[in-house]
């Protein structure tokens, strides 16, 4: 880098991926001197076996950890990756029509950004993540290889419709129940409007050139082109299809909202099992962030401003409520989030029979509700929020196996995966959340219910 050059500074892109409503984004491009560039760090092996002991434990609990492992589970599957893949080619082409790049990289954080940061001299990194378990501990080993080179991390807390720091109690204190937290965040909060984006300094020209080179190096991995086909591969039984860039996600907001109303009617049709329109379907870019749920929220008042507000509408939001809800869980929770025995200890489900986990996951049970679901999931990465619940149910209530593997299966799979909502509804579905309903459902009775005429089942179980 030329002596009289500024260094640029960086925004570390985890499920943020955009630059509108993005708290990093501006809080770089105010700071930045010498440009401001993106990262994306890539996982270096997608298809590493999914290992519930965290990779810090002593090697004794480590190996008893990789002994209970959920069998055959990646940690991301193709299609989870190629979603990711997706969503990452349109926050570069963001970048670039903001006169910057984003560079792409592979490996660990820890060792990546830090690398980078010093290779370019960069003297803070900005990121804005989840703050859950994994994710701070991340923060602050990649905190400690900045500092090594004379540089910071700066972190953002705003992943959250209702801003942390507008909460009417702090995150330790977040109520058990989310009826409680519903009606005090309700009563005492609002919703901030979304960040434009910001006014982005370019870089130099050299580091502009260095970046793209760098990424498309990294993006012509052999096992990212086979991630990029599996996400385009469309399976003639579903009803619809989803691009991970953020284009798409917008454009699914204006057809869903505006040109087909169907957000007036949301809440008579949620429960659909099958067909493109019965909910809204953005779960997957608000999982990477590609659009955040301020963003969405922001919508809603438009549309129940400028057409109408009724139960439907508000059902939405209240969605977004729940998505914030776990969001919250999972920083109060930390680890006990993903415990055996869940957040307040109680007797788990805890059978680890190999054999029938198998079949659950390959829709092969024998319970033909269940195995349209866990076909249609594997077969597109998503699954209506009815059949999460029913499939979930099964495997840990009725088979009685450890609903952890569960989790896992889901978090490799489902292209809409986020940390909190994935692991929080398990542990409700399994008994060992702070829920105090009883989830055990009929999965029977639930298909004769949602699946009256038997065309889910027929579509994906063949009967």
């Amino acid at each position: 880098m030329p002596p009289d050059s500024q260094p640029p500074t960086l925004v570390w892109h985890r499920t943020d991926l955009r630059l509108a409503d993005n708290a990093a984004v501006t809080g770089a491009a105010e700071a930045a001197r010498g440009g401001t560039l993106g990262v994306v760090v890539l996982p270096e092996d997608p298809a590493a076996p999914f290992v519930l002991a965290p990779e810090r434990a002593s090697p004794a609990v480590a190996r008893a950890g990789a002994r209970g492992a959920p069998p055959g589970v990646p940690r991301c599957s193709p299609r989870r990756l190629g979603h990711l893949l997706q969503a990452v080619a349109g926050l570069r082409d963001e970048w670039r029509a903001a006169g910057s790049e984003l560079v792409v990289l592979r490996g660990h954080p820890v060792d990546c950004i830090p690398a980078l940061a010093a290779e370019l001299g960069a003297r803070e990194v900005h990121t804005a993540p989840c703050p859950a378990f994994d994710e701070l501990h991340e923060n602050a080993g990649v905190a400690r290889g900045l500092a090594g080179h004379g540089a910071e991390l700066r972190v953002h807390d705003e992943t959250t419709m209702i801003a942390a720091a507008d909460l009417p109690f702090g995150v330790e204190e977040l109520p058990e129940v989310f009826s409680n937290f519903r009606r005090l965040v309700e009563r005492a909060c609002r919703v901030r409007a979304p960040l434009p984006v910001p006014v982005i300094r370019e870089a130099p020209a050299a580091v502009h050139e260095r970046a793209a080179e760098r990424s498309a190096a990294t993006l012509a991995a052999p096992d990212l082109a086979d991630a990029r086909a599996a996400a385009a591969a469309h399976d003639p039984r579903s009803s619809f299809a989803s691009d991970g860039a953020r284009a798409a996600g917008l454009a699914r907001i204006e057809r869903w909202f505006w040109k087909d109303d169907r957000i007036a009617r949301y809440k008579e049709t949620r429960d659909g099992l099958a067909g493109a329109d019965f909910s809204s379907r953005l779960s997957p870019w608000l999982a990477l962030g590609t659009i955040s749920a301020r963003e969405v929220a922001a919508e809603i008042r438009r549309y129940e401003s400028e057409r109408t507000a009724n139960d439907s509408t508000y059902w939405l939001f209240f969605e977004l409520l729940w998505r914030d809800y776990f969001h919250f869980w999972v920083r109060r929770w930390q680890g006990r989030a993903f415990k055996a025995s869940g957040v307040l200890g109680r007797t788990p489900c805890g059978a680890q029979d190999r054999e029938a986990f198998v079949a659950w996951c390959e829709g092969c049970t024998g319970e033909p509700f269940v195995d349209a679901g866990m076909r249609e999931l594997r077969a597109t990465g998503w699954l209506s929020n009815r059949a999460r619940q029913n499939v979930a149910s099964w495997l840990a209530r009725t088979a009685g196996i450890d609903w952890r593997w569960g989790a896992a299966w889901f978090e490799s799979h489902l292209i809409d995966h986020d940390v909190g909502p994935n692991w929080g509804n398990w542990q409700y579905v399994a008994g060992v959340g702070n829920d105090p309903r009883n989830r055990v459902f009929d999965v029977r009775g639930q298909a004769e219910r949602y699946d009256r005429d038997g065309a889910y089942r027929a579509r994906w179980a063949g009967g």
